[in-house]
């Protein structure tokens, strides 16, 4: 699944969509104000439906503004092997995020978490779990990482999706783990131009920090911080030997996008 686009977008295009969905936000939240008169921060489910609903709002737009001319190109394209290391990247992900927050722990700003993963109802963990992970990867990773490969390198497309990835999630407690998982599924998407192989890094990220969330781990790293460490480490090791393991997949592993619908910026990601 990939979205294929002539034009591409300058960076400045980027942070447009960037703000667009910024304003979505203030505007979803204002009108629930104006009908609740409540303070809408205090309600989690709202303001993450707002988040998904300015996410898909900026999508369609993007999708019947015929300027740029993005499509959907609604194919699964996955081998095993990018399955299975694209799962155990995401589990290794969740658990060196987890350790991260322990060694730099930052401010939280709980009046900005709505962006979060959530597990108070099943509504929330369908939204934050599942519907925002396909929100999400659909917006950084398949219309602006691809529309900006079209007029950048493969290394400013990478860091300038992840960036904006990023801000998209406020509260400076999520924002190292969000740069993170940016970096990636932008690297899967740099490798393979495909989106199946986000959605599963996404999907079995939020999934699994779900349950650790569920769990804990504080009791555990007091209990045994050795065994923690070793399991950060071992994670670390899993990151990296994944990431080794990426670029020497082959084309014909990876299943690319057929040659002649490939934009010719990917010729810089090799």
């Amino acid at each position: 699944m990939y979205v294929k686009t002539q034009h591409g977008l300058s960076l400045n295009g980027a942070w447009k969509m960037q703000l667009s969905l910024y304003a979505g936000w203030i505007a979803g939240a204002g009108l629930l104000y104006c009908f609740t008169g409540s303070n809408l921060l205090l309600y989690a489910p709202l303001l993450i439906t707002v988040h998904l609903l300015s996410g898909v709002g900026v999508i369609l737009f993007t999708f019947i503004n015929k300027k740029d001319n993005f499509r959907l190109i609604p194919k699964i394209n996955i081998s095993l092997e990018t399955f299975l290391m694209a799962f155990s990247m995401a589990l290794a992900l969740v658990m060196v995020k987890d350790g991260l927050g322990y060694l730099l722990p930052l401010p939280a700003w709980p009046e900005l978490s709505f962006t979060s993963i959530h597990t108070g109802s099943g509504y929330m963990i369908i939204v934050s779990v599942m519907l925002a992970a396909f929100m999400e990867e659909l917006l950084f990773r398949g219309i602006i990482m691809e529309a900006l490969l079209h007029r950048y390198s493969g290394g400013v497309a990478l860091l300038q999706s992840s960036l904006l990835f990023m801000l998209a999630h406020p509260d400076p407690a999520q924002m190292p783990g969000t740069f993170l998982l940016g970096l990636l599924t932008g690297i899967f998407y740099l490798r393979f131009r495909d989106l199946c192989s986000c959605f599963l890094i996404h999907l079995t990220h939020n999934a699994a920090a779900a349950l650790l969330i569920s769990a804990g781990t504080f009791q555990f790293m007091a209990a045994s911080p050795v065994m923690y460490v070793m399991i950060i480490a071992g994670c670390v090791v899993v990151l990296t030997a994944g990431y080794f393991m990426l670029r020497k997949l082959t084309p014909a592993t990876a299943k690319p996008m057929p040659e002649k619908i490939r934009p010719k910026a990917v010729l810089l990601t090799k």
